[in-house]
């Protein structure tokens, strides 16, 4: 892990690098696959960027196995330069929330927007389509929209879009009711049984 400001820096840094929107949008899917396959199994019970990170190989034999992920994955010379620098100056265990960011400010630049919705059961296609229709007319870009199901909110939503978090679920909503009568318990206002 590194800090968010040092990932945010490496994520402009690659994306001032990008000579069209193609090549930026294809940076954002190289990092991605570069993190994912960083994250895989490699030796004793480590990942693969744990050995990357660690100091118990030699920085060179980092640097191959490294270059070797990139090119098995067909990434771009310009990410493999980063990965490398990465590996280089200890800073590959932030790999991840390197792509994070740089997926985030390429999406910006590019006008889109990304929403994540939870709720409790699965959404309908024709739900999907209209909250997309509904963030695209707030927001006036292009969103996307990723679903998944949580049933620990009983009910509701809760949507990030962007960086802003809406929750509208049954159990923030009974968490805030509790919260509520609790203060109010003590306050003297109200007695609970």
């Amino acid at each position: 892990m590194i800090p968010g400001t040092l990932a945010k820096r490496y994520a402009r840094a690659l994306l001032s690098l990008a000579d069209n929107p193609a090549q930026r949008d294809r940076f954002t899917a190289d990092l991605a696959a570069v993190a994912q396959a960083f994250e895989l199994p490699f030796e004793e019970e480590q990942t693969l960027i744990d050995v990357l990170a660690g100091v118990h190989h030699l920085m060179s034999q980092r640097q191959a196995t490294a270059a070797a992920v990139c090119q098995r994955l067909d990434v771009d010379a310009k990410v493999v330069g980063l990965v490398d620098l990465l590996v280089v100056r200890g800073r590959v265990s932030g790999i991840d929330q390197i792509a994070r960011q740089y997926r985030f400010l390429a999406d910006e630049q590019a006008g889109r927007l990304k929403a994540e919705v939870s709720a409790a059961q699965p959404l309908e296609p024709a739900t999907l389509a209209a909250l997309k229709a509904c963030f695209e007319r707030v927001t006036g870009k292009t969103v996307t929209v990723e679903s998944s199901v949580d049933p620990e909110l009983i009910g509701g939503l809760v949507t990030k879009l962007g960086h802003q978090t809406i929750d509208l679920s049954v159990r923030s909503t009974l968490a805030n009711l509790r919260h509520g009568l609790r203060s109010q318990a003590k306050s003297g206002d109200v007695s609970l049984p």
